[in-house]
């Protein structure tokens, strides 16, 4: 089932108790946050699997367009227009709209109908809806994104552990909270901040560390944390797959 928004893949885990797959980090542009916000927000959704796939971005048209002078619009995931921008700009830079979709696909498909209109997206997108490709590799470098198969079902073995916590309003809130995965010699691999939507100017924290939740040394940090913090959520371990395309 094709859900048009992360939100939506939320939506459709929760209702049909199946799994999901959502973007969770890109190398160059750093985390989704439309992701953290949803598996914050959610209790019944963990995570049980990571995949990590290799981002080519190509450019692409409606097989009208003539050349790239005749390119009037460009339909865009804005995660992609971020990662190809400084290839592409010189090129398009007299395009009178840049449009701002939900996916990749969704671009390929409104330039596949636009006789004015380009793509960013993946190639086999580009062959899919019948656009010729114009430049390939226009994103910045190498370029990997992490995804989350989501279920309603927590995992206790894997490679990694994701957890949430919001910590006292104090000097030294965070340090001390932290100060537990040290105490235990678990070695964090990620760690954001973002708001917490009701209460202004206060943020909660997601947490990622090398271990599995059937550690003994695992579950001793997060019970010496269950007491400092105030809000813990715990979002299951799971093991990282290379995407071999």
């Amino acid at each position: 089932m094709e859900a048009r928004t992360i939100s939506e893949v939320f939506d459709l885990v929760e209702a049909n108790d199946g799994i999901g797959v959502v973007p969770i980090e890109n190398s160059i542009e750093g985390p989704i946050n439309e992701t953290l916000d949803n598996l914050f927000l959610r209790d019944n959704i963990y995570v049980t699997r990571e995949i990590e796939i290799p981002i080519r971005i190509v450019l692409c048209a409606n097989k009208e367009v003539k050349g790239y002078n005749k390119i009037e619009r460009l339909y865009a995931q804005p995660y992609a227009y971020s990662e190809s921008k400084e290839r592409i700009n010189d090129i398009i830079k007299n395009i009178k709209e840049l449009i701002p979709v939900e996916s990749t696909s969704k671009a390929a498909v409104l330039a596949s109908k636009d006789p004015q209109g380009a793509a960013l997206c993946s190639e086999f997108a580009a062959k899919l809806y019948g656009l010729k490709v114009l430049i390939r590799d226009v994103q910045s470098g190498p370029n990997f994104t992490r995804f989350f198969i989501i279920a309603k079902r927590l995992k206790l073995r894997g490679s990694k552990t994701l957890l949430f916590i919001t910590v006292p309003h104090r000097p030294g809130g965070l340090y001390k909270a932290l100060e537990k995965f040290y105490k235990h010699n678990i070695n964090l691999t990620m760690i954001y901040s973002r708001p917490i939507k009701t209460i202004p100017w206060r943020y909660y924290f997601h947490i990622e560390f090398e271990g599995s939740l059937s550690l003994k040394k695992v579950n001793k940090a997060i019970e010496e944390l269950k007491e400092y913090v105030e809000v813990l959520k715990i979002k299951g371990s799971y093991t990282r797959s290379q995407f071999q395309a």
